[in-house]
This record gives C-alpha cells, structure tokens and sequence, in this order.
C-alpha cells in the first residue's frame, strides 16, 4: 500500500493481523489543523460511532470540532471492528497524542455510551467530559413526544425559573422521563 503525505499535520496508524492476512484491526487518520488554525476552534470535540453495515461491517469512531464559521471540521476517525474499550482506548490515545489545538483544558461531548464513560476520564486526563443533549433527548424512553419536545425546551432555557417550569410539566406528562432526565446532572448536558 502507498500513501503520500502531503500535510505535515495528518497521521495515518494501521494495525493489522500480520502481513500475510492484508487485513487491518484498526486504522487511524488525523486529519488535525494546522497549528496556526487549531487555536481558533472551539475548545469543544465531539465524540461519536456511528456503525458500518452491509459489506464492510464495524465501527467508525470520528472526532470533529467546530470551527469560527460554525463549520464541522473532521479532526480525527478511526475503523475498527467494533466499539470495545480497546479500540476507544486506541482511537483516544491516538487523538490524544497527536491533537495539538488546545493549550488548557477542553469539552468533549459524546452519548452516554458505558465505554465512552469509562475511558474518556482515563486517556483524555485533561478534558472536561459532558454528554449531548441530542442524544439525551433521543434516549428517553417514552411513547409521548411532547416530552422529548419540553426536554428540549428545558435543555435550552437559560433561567432556573424556565428550567423548574419546563421540568415539572415533565414532570405531569411522564414521570418515568423526568426520573432519567433527573438522573443525568444538568451541569454535564451540552447543547451545541
């Protein structure tokens, strides 16, 4: 296999079985900003795996950022044959090591995903972990969507006084929805 590199700043990590088999367990690509540019992201990576099916099954582990023009911009993905602690161990630590954008501490946003939780405070010793508001509201389990709806408001206001107010008409729709609203701290849910 030939790559030419043309950016300095992108990084390419395939691990494969051996060399016989051709086959890979994990690749990487960095696609990181030019150092230059990084200092004007936003201080927050998003972190998510969405699944491959058909033909090419596994997961596509990405990380992009969002830039001053409020453009998503890939920062880093990795394949890898499924979502274990060792390839997000893997896809972290090669993140990790290589993105150069942020001199203190930033946001990483992601699902509420066990392994995510768990290995996010591990690799990443410096970033401030919190979880996407989308994928709360997407993972309420209810039959009414009027509840998803007022999540959304709750998630958004910017008073107490809104906050109380959208959370106990919660609060008279489905109390089953409240209660894993509730179980979630306010102060982690990030809403882009």
């Amino acid at each position: 296999m030939e790559v030419r590199l043309v950016d300095p700043d992108f990084i390419l990590d395939i691990q494969t079985m051996s060399c016989k088999d051709k086959r890979f367990t994990r690749y990487f690509w960095y696609f990181g900003p030019p150092k230059k540019t990084s200092k004007l992201l936003r201080p927050v990576v998003m972190i998510d795996e969405p699944f491959l099916k058909r033909r090419y099954c596994g997961t596509l582990l990405t990380a992009i950022a969002i830039d001053p023009s409020n453009h998503i911009f890939q920062l880093a993905f990795s394949i890898t044959d499924s979502e274990t602690i060792e390839s997000w161990t893997y896809f972290l630590e090669m993140f990790g090591s290589n993105f150069h954008g942020y001199d203190t501490r930033f946001i990483v946003i992601s699902d509420r995903n066990s392994i995510i939780i768990n290995v996010v405070p591990k690799v990443l010793l410096f970033v401030i972990h919190t979880f996407c508001v989308f994928h709360i509201s997407n993972n309420i389990k209810i039959t009414l969507e009027s509840t998803r709806i007022t999540f959304r408001m709750v998630a958004e206001t910017l008073t107490s006084i809104n906050f109380d107010k959208h959370k106990n008409t919660i609060h008279n729709i489905d109390l089953v929805g409240l209660q894993y609203i509730l179980g979630i701290p306010k102060e982690i849910w990030y809403n882009l």
